[in-house]
């Protein structure tokens, strides 16, 4: 059994629709400033940040294609279960750096390049900590080492990508966050989804709607801890929920 269950994302999409809430999340991608990107692929190498209404948009575009919906998820399950194993880049970036999903992209995806260097550093710095502390975290609990590639990952400030106007102010930031948070409150004040209320990445999403999300870790510890099992449970998983 999912943790998203199939059914209550259905009618958070519905609701979503019939209260026109795509169309606002549409308005706010819409007001993200315009620059120039390179297309190098170099920015899509995270699980990035996404909210609920965002999952919901990307969820149903898929389903409209299922092959395209079957190739994103298979990689999702590579991606999630293998994190702490190697590093990969975004499922949802095909092999000739294209975005599977650029249409529904998250805002987290439209704003990269437009934070200033400082701001973006600040950050990043903030980030690596966060992920030696998690490395350390599971050394002690599951007595395993998450692959050093991983741990020392970084995204570097793209200096290529150049705003049309000017980067973004990081009050700019949050206001588009705060947009995205309002949508979000609309479909948890109606009780759709039976959901915790906390940060995702787009893939923890998806894996939450294919999968328990305990069921899910423990797998995921399993595969990390035991290179013997990593292809079978990959290839079994896959043929039960895909």
């Amino acid at each position: 059994m999912a943790s998203l269950k199939k059914i209550d994302i259905e009618k958070s999409i519905n609701f979503a629709k019939e209260n026109k809430l795509i169309d606002e999340l549409n308005k706010v991608y819409e007001s993200v400033p315009n620059g120039n990107c390179t297309g190098c692929g170099n920015c899509c190498m995270e699980s990035v940040g996404i909210n609920l209404i965002e999952f919901i948009n990307i969820y149903h575009y898929l389903s409209l294609d299922e092959d395209l919906r079957k190739k994103c998820l298979s990689k999702v399950i590579d991606y999630y279960l293998l994190e702490y194993v190697k590093k990969s880049p975004c499922p949802f970036k095909d092999e000739n750096n294209r975005c599977l999903i650029y249409e529904v992209r998250p805002l987290n995806c439209r704003i990269y390049g437009h934070w200033t260097k400082e701001d973006y550093n600040s950050n990043l710095e903030n980030i690596s900590n966060r992920n030696k502390e998690y490395a350390s975290l599971i050394k002690d609990k599951y007595k395993f080492e998450i692959n050093n590639d991983v741990v020392n990952f970084k995204i570097n400030y793209c200096e290529s990508f150049k705003p049309n106007d000017r980067y973004l102010r990081k009050d700019e930031r949050l206001n588009f966050a705060d947009s995205m948070m309002v949508l979000d409150s609309k479909i948890y004040s109606k009780g759709i989804m039976n959901i915790e209320f906390k940060d995702r990445g787009i893939v923890e999403y998806f894996i939450e709607s294919l999968l328990y999300e305990d069921t899910a870790y423990n797998i995921k510890i399993r595969v990390s801890k035991d290179e013997s099992v990593r292809k079978c449970a990959l290839d079994r998983l896959k043929t039960i929920v895909l």
